[in-house]
């Protein structure tokens, strides 16, 4: 199971209820975080995400709005005893930006810490999950994300594994994970002969500031989850256009085209307040669009099904 958890999805200005850029994704005892808006680390503890689990950071574009975050993280990791090792992606700017505050504002991490300048392309894998950068259309260098899932069997069938006389054990956990097995007699059994088959590929795309450009579209084309900044409506075109943001109904018709299963809007200004606004001119072109709310759970099942749990107090 793959759980996204939105830990900030203010625009420029946090607000009571809303804090900056920063997204959660959950998977087999990883957690992925994409950007670190100013207060992630309280926002972190609040969704009890925990402080010392195998970790990655992703970051879109070195704006303030998406980084201020970063170095408070890291120091409260420090002051709370992580030791497991922590590598940043990023663009370049981002290597000065932590080496920076580690010489001025005392934060020294007690882990390894590596910062990583990164280019589009594939640059994280981790078993069956990967994730690929890619540029995007703001203002200066900027990235998006595509996290997929590709698992390489399907559910484990026991009642096959029975009639080929396999013993439970190692043998069955290997199966299940998509590992041939020699057993004593001299058969060779794959996977394929005791689980059902592959299901497709889960597709998380996440991404970061932009107008709507190709590279966007290409990444979403099929996306399950689509999550994207949707700063400004029609209303505002000119100013997202000036600002290089989209506008709610640019990424809703984006979404539409790329055959996009659901869409997350976040990151939108706070002159539209509880963002009604937003989620309507989403919604009125593309019906499967939620708003993004600070603390909302989105648990993705194995057939890309979404289960939304949005926080208490919202």
């Amino acid at each position: 199971m793959i759980e996204i958890v939105i830990l900030g999805s203010g625009g420029s200005i946090p607000t009571e209820r809303r804090n900056h850029p920063a997204i959660a994704i959950r998977y087999e005892g990883w957690i992925l975080l994409f950007d670190a808006g100013e207060d992630v680390q309280r926002q972190f503890e609040k969704a009890q995400l925990g402080l010392n689990k195998k970790m990655a950071i992703f970051v879109t574009h070195v704006h303030a709005d998406h980084v201020l975050g970063l170095p408070g993280l890291l120091l409260r990791f420090s002051l709370l005893g992580r030791i497991k090792p922590l590598n940043i992606y990023g663009p370049k700017e981002l290597i000065e930006y932590v080496k920076v505050s580690q010489s001025t504002i005392n934060l020294g991490t007690t882990f390894e810490t590596v910062v990583h300048a990164i280019s589009p392309g594939e640059i994280f894998n981790q078993q069956d999950l990967t994730v690929r950068a890619f540029e995007v259309d703001h203002r200066g260098y900027a990235l998006g994300y595509e996290i997929v899932w590709s698992r390489s069997t399907g559910k484990f069938l026991p009642e096959k594994a029975e009639e080929l006389g396999i013993p439970k054990g190692a043998f069955w956990k290997a199966l299940a994970t998509g590992e041939s097995i020699d057993l004593e007699d001299g058969r060779k059994v794959s996977p394929e002969e005791v689980t059902e088959p592959s299901p497709p590929p889960l597709k998380i795309v996440y991404s970061g500031d932009t107008k709507p450009c190709q590279e966007l579209r290409k990444a979403a084309n099929g996306a399950d989850v689509l999550i994207c900044e949707s700063m400004y409506t029609s209303t505002h075109s000119a100013l997202a256009e000036e600002r290089g943001h989209s506008t709610a109904a640019s990424v809703a018709e984006l979404a539409k085209e790329s055959g996009a299963k659901l869409l997350i809007l976040t990151h939108y200004s706070p002159r539209y307040y509880e963002g009604e606004d937003i989620i309507n001119e989403a919604r009125s072109i593309f019906s499967n669009s939620i708003l993004a709310r600070d603390l909302m759970r989105i648990r993705l099942n194995k057939d890309g099904s979404a289960v939304i749990m949005n926080p208490q107090n919202q």
